[in-house]
């Protein structure tokens, strides 16, 4: 495709998405804002963002850092390195809060509904069994990998077991990078995992394991959110600066739902994510698409089931109030702005 010709698809992206726009900014009124998350798909919703203008209309410009710990996110939101990040539900992040950290949750950066689960629940083929629940069951005794125990992919794995009446300690719980999941199923060292995109749909394709469940069943309403979108106090407090920020960010993520909701713009869409993530566009296409909500809903009783769970497991001394640490006023008004999406 021609540069001309992808600038012209990439307008049409643009105007399938049902969404307002701002003056173009003059080049001085360019305000760069830092954001850090650990990279890959589910930053969908910010590549789309940046290449089809929607910050820098709106007088941003988006430094973009990678960064392979929530820990360390934290900490760069704490002391002023960065502006915004996607950093996943852990006992730390509610920990945050207790120890006075300044920073809010304002979003959804990464989710779970119907049709959109880049996480599964996955087991090597054979300890695949007749149905879901009798293959979860047969887990007694197995071996389950999860990325890290202080996670969300824990408090789902207890979900899951408790289904069939198993507990955490029924199974053997061993903790791998995604991408050293696939050859732990060749060489048998483990017989489940919890997965995540792209790892999950490389294990998938070369027939090392099998899909058990999507996990849309175990969350909580059948939704949740465990990447949100984290705002230093600093940042939020610049009002302007960061409500054109989320208005701009929910314009990327409605093009990206657009896309693989209705396929409008897709083949441009996956373009975008693949050149952004590194990754090639067959495989992008071929992978389960992350949950990014249209309306940057965060489900604040899901996160205070998931911190309970870190409580009981010994992993956080006490609770956060969530009306310490969530703000939903951001998304609430780029939804005024822009409309509420019924995806």
């Amino acid at each position: 495709m021609t540069r001309m010709n992808r600038r012209v698809a990439l307008s049409a992206v643009a105007a399938a998405a049902a969404t307002a726009g701002w003056p173009r900014a003059a080049r001085s009124d360019v305000t760069t804002v830092r954001f850090g998350s650990v990279g890959g798909l589910s930053d969908a919703g910010l590549y789309i963002a940046d290449e089809l203008g929607y910050f820098s209309a709106a007088g941003i410009a988006v430094d973009m850092q990678q960064i392979n710990a929530a820990p360390t996110l934290v900490q760069a939101i704490a002391t002023g390195q960065l502006d915004v990040a996607g950093i996943s539900v852990t006992p730390g992040l509610f920990a945050s809060v207790a120890l006075k950290i300044n920073l809010r949750i304002v979003g959804d950066k990464q989710s779970y509904r119907h049709g959109f689960s880049g996480m599964r629940l996955i087991a090597g083929p054979k300890s695949i069994l007749a149905s879901e629940a009798a293959t979860i069951a047969g887990l007694r005794g197995k071996t389950v990998a999860l990325s890290a125990k202080p996670g969300v992919t824990y408090y789902l794995l207890d979900r899951v077991l408790a289904s069939q009446n198993l507990t955490l300690s029924d199974v053997k719980i061993v903790e791998l990078p995604y991408p050293s999941m696939y050859p732990a199923f060749t060489t048998g060292a483990i017989d489940a995992a919890i997965s995540l995109e792209p790892s999950l749909t490389q294990t998938l394709q070369a027939g090392a394991a099998k899909q058990v469940s999507d996990l849309i069943e175990f969350a909580p309403g059948g939704t949740m959110t465990n990447v949100p979108l984290v705002y230093g106090e600093a940042f939020a407090r610049n009002r302007s600066l960061a409500q054109n920020f989320m208005t701009a960010y929910i314009k990327g993520v409605r093009v990206y739902n657009e896309a693989f909701e209705r396929g409008r713009g897709k083949d441009q869409v996956i373009d975008i994510i693949a050149r952004h993530a590194k990754l090639s566009p067959a495989l992008v296409r071929s992978t389960f698409p992350f949950g990014l909500d249209p309306n940057g809903h965060i489900t604040t009783t899901v996160l205070n089931d998931i911190q309970q769970f870190f409580v009981r497991q010994g992993m956080l001394v006490q609770p956060a109030l969530m009306s310490q640490v969530v703000d939903g006023s951001f998304a609430r008004t780029a939804v005024a702005k822009l409309g509420l999406s019924t995806d």
